[in-house]
C-alpha cells in the first residue's frame, strides 16, 4: 500500500467522524457523490487522488471537492469546505 493511500485511508475515516460530528453538511453531498480530497500543503496527494478519482468516475456522477483546511491537534479535521462540481 502507497503513503498516499494509507493518507487517504486516514483522511476518509476522519472525514467519516467530521460528518457524524457535523450532520448539516451531508445535506451538500448528493448521492453517489464522487468526494476528491484536497488538503492543504499536500501538492503530491491532491494530484494523485484528483488523478486516481476522476479516472474511477461513473457517467454523470457528481464530483464534490472536500477542502481540508485545519486539523486537530489528535489529527482529527477541524475544518473543511465542501463544493460540488456541477457538469
Amino acid at each position: 500500500m502507497s503513503n498516499h493511500t494509507d493518507f487517504l485511508t486516514m483522511i476518509s475515516t476522519e472525514f467519516q467522524r467530521y460528518m457524524m460530528e457535523n450532520e448539516n453538511l451531508s445535506d451538500k453531498i448528493p448521492a453517489n457523490a464522487l468526494v476528491i480530497f484536497q488538503v492543504e500543503g499536500e501538492v503530491d496527494f491532491n494530484n494523485w487522488h484528483k488523478e486516481i478519482s476522476m479516472r474511477n468516475r461513473e457517467t454523470d456522477q457528481p464530483i464534490v471537492y472536500v477542502y481540508v483546511k485545519k486539523w486537530r491537534k489528535h489529527s482529527s479535521i477541524e475544518e473543511i469546505n465542501v463544493a460540488e462540481v456541477t457538469v
